[in-house]
């Protein structure tokens, strides 16, 4: 949807439906700014208020009610509740519009009006009032089902327009240019970590990577095998060696615009991107091995996040790393008991072969530590054992970094892409030391799984350099559509990731 910020005023703003957000107030809807727009429509007697009044509708949180209004050009009003005010928070704000979105596409609208709040409603400023709203609006709308065959829908609504007096539009309007960046950035995600695995292969994703990243003016360097050889990553090509589809590795750079770039830190991105993965000779069970196409999960995120940075021109001098590959079993797969040497020098033994994630992250992780970056941050659908610890909505976090966490934590309040903080100490370390080898790639139990895949990785990053790992194997994927998203890959992680940028730079 296209957005733009006008001046004018509810009754004499062309449109085909107008949402008007309301609160609840002592258990009832507050009328009273509806009533003093509509002055001389409605004149405050009997008719529309009256209606609404009547209605039941109190304006309680997510709640929509549409009322048809012929003295307005819009011709129907959405009132869409939010809530007490004072309970209001961002999301609230994001599923309301994305709600609000999903019935004006029901009914066919094809220009949307939004009434921004008076300024002061709520405990947050207009700039953030526009970014919450445009971006739940714009993640709710994200097209899915693009494979089916038959006469293709139109898109709508294709226009939205904020309204509100005063001096206020400057504000709105930067709000709605990073919001559009958020949804944009997240809806590239989803749209990876949906697609089928015999069409985003390694090198279809490499392919899309290299698109994108020439559309938002990032460089962009593709290793293949040979390339990879020389690197001697033996956990990206291990992996990848019970696969035909070969294994790549993915290195975008965006460098801070202009005079900022010398000055900007350096913070590299790192994704897993495994595009399928059925264990490999620890082949996994049957029973929803579709869902394992969305093992890139990490990977959508990073790039994500990098598309968001590159449109925001932040200021930070930003490397985004994906290895990918698919895990498959075969004659030349990779063997439990196997030992293989990694881009570092360490050896690792496999003690089984559906702990790849950390394998190909390792390598990565060694790759992006080459230039001492001020920050890395890495994210992954790493294991199940962190969707048993913290379920759906949330993502494991463990850093060696407090600056790190609290960006994360805070990012992730903002964005509602949370994180909990899990504890990443010496004891999960020597977990994962080896007998035959330094390390292997599980620990000595099946506690602990989530840290102890984390503390694999921190032998692969310097202990100088302040690292984050990601867990987001539970909120990568939705089984059912949201207010604020379809069924399927949910983008998890590259508003999160972005809004950490945008912190720590600030």
């Amino acid at each position: 949807m296209r957005w733009t910020v006008s001046r004018t005023s509810l009754a004499d703003t062309a449109g085909d439906l107008m949402i008007y957000p309301v609160f609840q107030k002592n258990d009832e809807a507050d009328l009273k700014p509806l009533k003093a727009d509509l002055r001389g429509l409605d004149g405050g007697g009997p008719g529309l208020l009256t209606l609404i009044r009547k209605s039941g509708f109190t304006g309680g949180a997510e709640s929509l009610f549409p009322v048809p209004c012929p003295g307005v050009k819009a011709g129907w009003i959405l009132l869409a509740g939010l809530g007490k005010a004072e309970e209001t928070g961002l999301e609230t704000l994001r599923k309301v519009a994305g709600l609000a979105a999903k019935r004006a596409r029901t009914m066919k609208a094809e220009r949307v009006l939004v009434q921004v709040p008076v300024s002061g409603a709520l405990g947050f400023d207009d700039r953030t009032i526009a970014r919450c709203w445009v971006e739940g609006s714009e993640l709710a709308l994200a097209a899915i089902g693009e494979l089916k065959t038959g006469k293709k829908k139109p898109v709508l609504p294709r226009q939205g327009k904020l309204l509100a007096g005063g001096s206020r539009a400057k504000a709105l309007r930067e709000g709605v240019f990073e919001a559009e960046a958020f949804a944009a950035g997240c809806n590239f995600a989803r749209h990876l970590v949906n697609l089928p695995p015999n069409i985003l292969t390694p090198r279809d994703l490499a392919a899309r990577s290299r698109r994108m990243a020439r559309a938002e003016g990032l460089t962009c360097r593709i290793l293949n095998v040979a390339q990879m050889k020389k690197l001697n990553m033996g956990g990206i090509l291990g992996v990848g060696q019970g696969s035909r589809q070969e294994p790549r590795l993915i290195d975008l750079q965006y460098r801070a615009p202009g005079a900022a770039g010398r000055k900007a830190p350096s913070i590299a991105l790192v994704g897993k991107g495994i595009t399928f993965d059925s264990g490999g000779i620890s082949l996994k069970p049957g029973a929803g091995m579709d869902l394992m196409k969305g093992d890139m999960g990490g990977a959508a995120a990073v790039l994500g996040a990098g598309l968001i940075a590159a449109r925001l021109k932040l200021p930070v001098n930003l490397r985004v790393i994906v290895p990918t590959a698919e895990n498959m079993p075969d004659g030349l797969a990779v063997k439990p008991a196997d030992v293989i040497t990694m881009a570092s020098g360490k050896t690792v033994e496999v003690l089984n072969t559906d702990a790849e994630g950390r394998l190909v992250l390792a390598d990565a992780l060694w790759y992006a530590g080459r230039d001492k970056p001020d920050y890395i941050i890495d994210a992954a659908t790493l294991t199940g054992a962190c969707v048993i610890a913290l379920g759906n909505h949330f993502a494991g976090l463990m850093s060696n970094s407090g600056t790190l966490v609290d960006a994360l934590k805070q990012a992730g309040g903002e964005t509602f892409e949370r994180v909990w903080h899990l504890p990443l100490v010496d004891e999960h370390k020597k977990e994962v030391e080896g007998t035959w080898s330094d390390l292997q790639n599980l620990g000595k139990g099946r506690e602990g799984g989530a840290l102890t895949a984390a503390a694999f990785l921190s032998y692969f990053v310097d202990d100088e350099t302040p690292w984050a790992h990601i867990d987001i194997a539970g909120p990568s994927w939705s089984t059912a559509a949201t207010a604020t998203g379809p069924k399927g890959g949910t983008g998890f992680g590259a508003r999160l990731m972005a809004r950490a940028l945008q912190i720590l730079v600030s």
